[in-house]
């Protein structure tokens, strides 16, 4: 490995650190984020962090202001509130527009009953221990979510779409903090909407969608 490869490879692991510990509240909303105390933290340059905070910045995840530098974005009803109605609006027209594109239906299926699979162990270990799977849960229930715009036939709305996902993602993550994991409810709505859309069923499916997103954004801020 060349020495470029492996500045993009630390690059990339402090990306995917720093992201999950702001995802996991392990650095609070609205902390600061001092340059050399995360240098002694995460063990990387101080270009490497800036570059690494800078492109959180451009996801969401981070903010930056002139003179006061860094700080984690904060938390906020008025936050929650937009990315819930963006990503109600940007998954279901995903969803409709999906499974109205038909070359490649079987490719599409294929990969929901894929993440689908991952969902389900990640949830089967969320009820074991929330504590030690939860990453691994934010992850397949994004991935799955993911799947399911990603027939669309849009690069741009699955682009938007998985920005809006992640911070919606987080806010979930959060939650667990102050309420348990919805359990076998969440398992259950996860299934019957792989159901209606392994069947074609696509007003069952965006009822499913629509009710799945309405419930688990019930979360306190």
């Amino acid at each position: 490995m060349n020495t470029t490869e492996e500045k993009k490879l630390v690059g990339q692991t402090a990306y995917e650190t720093i992201r999950f510990d702001i995802v996991n509240g392990n650095l609070a909303p609205d902390e600061k984020l001092k340059l050399n105390a995360l240098q002694k933290r995460y063990g990387v340059s101080v270009n490497t962090l800036r570059e690494t905070l800078m492109r959180l910045v451009s996801e969401g995840f981070v903010l930056f202001e002139d003179q006061k530098g860094f700080r984690v974005r904060p938390v906020s009803l008025a936050d929650f509130e937009e990315l819930i109605e963006l990503r109600s609006t940007l998954e279901l027209l995903g969803l409709r527009k999906s499974m109205n594109n038909t070359k490649n239906l079987i490719e599409w299926k294929s990969r929901l009953i894929s993440a689908h699979y991952r969902l389900t162990v990640a949830q089967k270990g969320m009820m074991a221990s929330e504590a030690t799977n939860a990453a691994d849960w934010e992850k397949a229930d994004r991935e799955f979510h993911m799947a399911i715009v990603s027939n669309c036939g849009s690069n741009q709305l699955i682009r938007y779409h998985s920005s809006v996902l992640e911070l919606f993602m987080r806010y979930q993550v959060l939650a667990l903090k102050k309420r348990p994991f919805r359990g076998q409810a969440v398992v259950d709505e996860h299934q019957k909407l792989l159901d209606s859309l392994l069947n074609d069923d696509q007003e069952a499916a965006v009822n499913f969608l629509d009710d799945h997103i309405s419930k688990g954004a019930q979360v306190p801020v």
